[in-house]
């Protein structure tokens, strides 16, 4: 049986040194974490236990949906630079989280929504040879669920937008990875933000039962 493919469009949670585009800021490895090889990433178990064959995995540490923030333009998931190279039978989009967390020039719920909406259209419109999945970010301890960030928006509304936005467009499928609760000590998260390994290993389950 033919392989079938995938990509990922992401943000420093499914990098890792030496499979990212040249010039992308990369998180893991990093220091304190035990995320050490690549086969621990939850990418690289997806790709294992499903028997896909990944194409290019166009994450970005610290992007964003919004073209908002200091880092260059052509980090939004919606440019030009990270669109032109995805394909394959699937592609996950799994992102947001630092359009909410971001202390420097955070975007507005409804700037944050319209990027989201732009993005899902214009992929929709652009990959239609893939089944695009969408993910809500994974819930983050270095926050509680219902604090506000500068512009007045939670984490609980962060996922509720994604989930009207994607619930729009029959060709878009949601991955809820915000439904699995995550509490501080519990191994999940090294962070408050970036999976341990065994965090790696939950979202890897996690979003295999959902494909």
């Amino acid at each position: 049986m033919q392989k079938r493919t995938f990509s990922i469009l992401g943000d420093s949670i499914s990098t890792f040194r030496g499979y990212n585009p040249h010039g992308y800021e990369i998180f893991y490895p990093f220091e304190g974490f035990d995320v050490l090889s690549v086969k621990e990433t939850w990418w690289s178990l997806l790709s294992a236990r499903l028997n896909l064959t990944l194409i290019i995995n166009e994450s970005w540490a610290g992007s964003r949906i919004s073209r908002t923030g200091s880092r260059p333009a052509t980090s939004c998931f919606a440019d030009e630079k990270r669109q032109q190279h995805l394909g394959g039978d699937l592609i996950i989009v799994f992102g947001g989280t630092n359009d909410y967390g971001a202390e420097e020039d955070p975007p507005t719920r409804a700037l944050f929504a319209k990027a989201y909406r732009d993005l899902v259209e214009s992929m929709g419109e652009r990959h239609r040879a893939s089944t695009l999945y969408f993910c809500t970010p994974l819930q983050r301890t270095d926050h509680s669920l219902t604090a506000p960030n500068a512009q007045g928006w939670t984490q609980v509304d962060l996922a509720q937008t994604i989930r009207d936005i994607v619930g729009e467009y029959p060709f878009a499928h949601l991955i809820d990875l915000a439904l699995y609760p995550i509490a501080t000590g519990d191994g999940f998260l090294t962070d408050g933000l970036h999976p341990s390994k065994r965090g790696m290993e939950t979202l890897a389950s996690l979003i295999e039962a959902a494909l």
